[in-house]
């Protein structure tokens, strides 16, 4: 795609990000459609494991400093001069004086960084320090910025309401990926979110192939997959493990993913004695993933509040799970209930109960459960309503609504 052609900016906190593929999917989807897409990522990555998918991005990508020296800082408002921004700057310094220095900074960065590239919109993920940079840069640069809203950027305790405010009345647009999440945003921001819209987080459905669940086995393969922290559930899920097997239920539990709960959960299975029954496989490659979930006869999802009021908005491997044909058991929390629909499209429970999920399991390796039209349902809702493809071309939309207006 030529530069003569106007772009969009990706504003990413960290690129790339292994747990983040939602995002790659999302450039990848846009790029098969056409869209000129360019990557300006706040931090360098600190993740040494890579997706495969990464190779295919064209996107270039542009890392943008935060001086630390005082000299550095000094180049910067240098670099901004050079490329006319001092007025915009200027007027704008009540708004950078505002934000943290870091902010302040980046965005100033940004904005110099932004320039000669034909780049029309900014588009940003979570609704954190990454839309701040990019809110501040658009008063720079006049490049109107939109952002989506996940589940920590919107749940956690440190959240302010004034912060989030703020954005969702300054951007272009604002996106957020459940229905959940759009009532929960409009109630509690009701002057402010006439602009946002549900734009759900995708997959590549050509690479997760649907197969029907195999016949069950005399030992229940389960899987469960992802950090290792509190709003996972895994706590949660290892009692019900062991409630299923005094019930005499022949299990195989694998625990994919690393964290910071990880010795807290084998000081768990050595106490309830589960070392022969589950297993926590610590990080897994995406291919290790698939694999994983092939195998498996269960995906569990044990999803919860954290103390902290976050929790996950989505789970992507949950929807890959569903992609694929695995009976997945998850529970109400947030915006799981609309992809896991309670006996259509699996078993839904309550949070942070372990009997709820030893029952859920259960049902799920029943000979009286139709497990093939719990997964032929699955799919069919991933097709309608978790397409990338077709939420790319809502993004492209929304952000030529603001084109055509110009």
């Amino acid at each position: 795609m030529s530069p003569s052609e106007p772009g969009t900016a990706y504003v990413l906190k960290m690129y790339p990000r292994f747990s983040e593929t939602f995002i790659v999917a999302e450039i990848l989807a846009r790029e098969a459609a056409g869209d000129r897409i360019e990557i300006f990522s706040l931090l360098p990555t600190n993740d040494a494991r890579f997706h495969p998918e990464l190779a295919r991005v064209q996107a270039p990508v542009t890392y943008i400093d935060r001086p630390i020296k005082t000299i550095a800082l000094w180049e910067a408002l240098q670099l901004a001069d050079e490329a006319g921004l001092t007025a915009a700057i200027g007027r704008n310094f009540a708004e950078l004086a505002a934000a943290t220095a870091d902010e302040a900074v980046q965005a100033i960065n940004l904005a110099t960084a932004l320039q000669g590239r034909n780049l029309r919109h900014m588009h940003v993920h979570f609704a954190s320090g990454a839309t701040t940079v990019a809110r501040l840069a658009s008063f720079i640069t006049g490049i109107p910025f939109s952002f989506t809203a996940h589940a920590v950027d919107i749940f956690h305790e440190s959240v302010r309401d004034d912060d989030l405010r703020l954005k969702l009345e300054q951007a272009h647009h604002a996106v957020t990926i459940s229905q959940y999440n759009l009532r929960y945003l409009r109630r509690r921001f009701p002057g402010s979110t006439s602009r946002l819209h549900l734009v759900r987080n995708g997959l590549e459905l050509e690479h997760f192939p649907y197969r029907e669940p195999r016949p069950l086995g005399p030992t229940l393969r389960i899987a469960a997959i992802g950090r290792l922290v509190e709003k996972k559930g895994f706590q949660h899920l290892l009692p019900a493990a062991a409630e299923l097997l005094d019930q005499g239920v022949k299990l195989d539990l694998r625990i994919a993913g690393t964290g910071l709960m990880a010795d807290e959960l084998e000081a768990s299975i050595d106490q309830l004695r589960l070392g022969e029954h589950v297993r926590l496989l610590g990080p897994q490659t995406q291919d290790q993933v698939h694999e994983l979930l092939d195998s498996a006869d269960v995906f569990v999802a044990p999803c919860v509040v954290g103390a902290d009021g976050n929790a996950d908005g989505m789970p992507t491997v949950l929807l890959e799970a569903m992609a694929t044909g695995v009976p997945c058991v998850s529970t109400s929390v947030t915006g799981i209930p609309e992809v896991v629909r309670n006996g259509s499209t699996g078993v839904l429970v309550r949070p942070g109960n372990p009997h709820a999920l030893a029952r859920g399991i259960r049902t799920l390796g029943s000979p009286a459960t139709d497990r093939v039209a719990l997964s032929r349902n699955a799919r069919a809702v991933i097709e309608e309503d978790y397409d990338v493809h077709r939420q790319a071309e809502l993004l492209r939309s929304l952000s030529r609504s603001e084109r055509s207006a110009a």
